[in-house]
């Protein structure tokens, strides 16, 4: 009952009572350089450390999102960091981005300010940043972690820029112009007309403009590049077309594909995993958590996977079913915070 109400207590914090107060910005110090780190430390006595990443948000680290998670775990009783991972907080996907998870996790367990308890730390991540901590976890030595948390993850990532690309029930285009940012470039070469469009609309989404910037980019590009944009971004077979081939056309194509592709690293994780996953993600599709979770049990006893009414790509969303799912939902997260 208790644990019961501990997972409560975090969804009303995530969704009724959302504190988005940033924590205090500190450095870590890395094997190769530094990185900002934003520090929740807990309400009363500590429980553990968590790693919160964030998603491909426009305002990276900083982001509202990972700061209401970040509150909620805080006033739990858990110390809470939150690093800036450069690929992710640039909006690129790229296997370097694994390695530079890997060094952050290293660091921040190994710092004597910043985990003073010499706790093993947990991990909550969400969308393709899940996946991308998944994978750096993977290549770490066991027990790095102690427990994950994945919200919306995808597994196999070519079958899910596949979806994002021709899914047409998705009204928001944001995951679409993430994928043009990486993957145009190596199909149609240099074009810094298109790509300061790319770019516009991604913030003008992202930072939620009142005024959009990029009808005016728009009026000022030459009607080549306007035309070619129009039809990358309103025609579903022709993007899907064009990015899918954008994808194997990568330099070291294989190389990516491999390190990227959960599927073949999912038996490697060992500590504890909780996959929530919002049954009508119009982003990456519930069944890439479903196809994770096959994966992961086939030598990991502690998983659990909840697909949930409540959530859509990550967002609480609220339904005539909230009582009947609240519980269930409630249940995957003091799976996670389970000691």
């Amino acid at each position: 009952m208790k644990l019961f109400l501990e997972g409560f207590k975090f969804i009303v914090n995530t969704s009724l009572r959302k504190d988005t107060t940033l924590g205090v910005e500190t450095e870590l110090l890395l094997p190769k350089g530094k990185t900002p780190v934003l520090l929740y430390t807990p309400i009363g006595e500590e429980k553990g450390l968590i790693i919160t990443f964030t998603g491909f948000a426009i305002n990276g680290y900083k982001d509202n999102r990972i700061a209401v998670v970040n509150n909620a775990f805080r006033k739990m009783g858990y110390r809470v960091i939150t690093p800036k991972i450069q690929k992710i907080d640039s909006l690129l996907i790229h296997p370097s981005g694994i390695d530079e998870v890997k060094d952050v996790i290293q660091s921040i367990s190994a710092d004597p300010i910043l985990n003073p308890n010499k706790c093993i730390p947990a991990a909550f991540a969400p969308s393709f940043t899940a996946a991308i901590v998944t994978l750096a976890i993977a290549e770490l030595p066991a027990n790095t972690i102690s427990s994950l948390c994945l919200l919306g993850s995808f597994s196999d990532f070519e079958s899910t820029i596949q979806f994002a690309l021709s899914n047409e029930k998705n009204m928001d285009d944001y995951g679409m112009h993430i994928l043009m940012k990486n993957f145009l470039k190596y199909e149609i070469g240099h074009n810094p007309e298109l790509e300061e469009l790319v770019q516009t609309a991604l913030e003008d989404n992202g930072l939620k403009r009142p005024i959009p910037l990029l009808p005016g980019i728009l009026a000022k590009s030459s009607p080549k590049t306007v035309e070619l944009y129009k039809s990358l971004r309103y025609d579903t077979e022709y993007r899907s077309k064009v990015i899918m081939s954008a994808w194997t056309k990568i330099p070291d194509f294989d190389i990516w594909k491999h390190r990227l592709d959960l599927s073949l690293h999912a038996h490697k994780i060992t500590c504890r995993v909780a996959i929530i996953h919002g049954k009508d993600d119009n982003v990456i599709p519930a069944s890439q958590s479903v196809l994770l979770h096959g994966l992961l049990k086939e030598n990991n006893k502690e998983v659990h996977l909840e697909l949930s009414d409540l959530l859509d790509h990550g967002d609480l969303k609220f339904s005539f079913k909230i009582f009947g799912e609240i519980i269930n939902l409630a249940k995957a997260f003091n799976f996670f915070m389970a000691k």
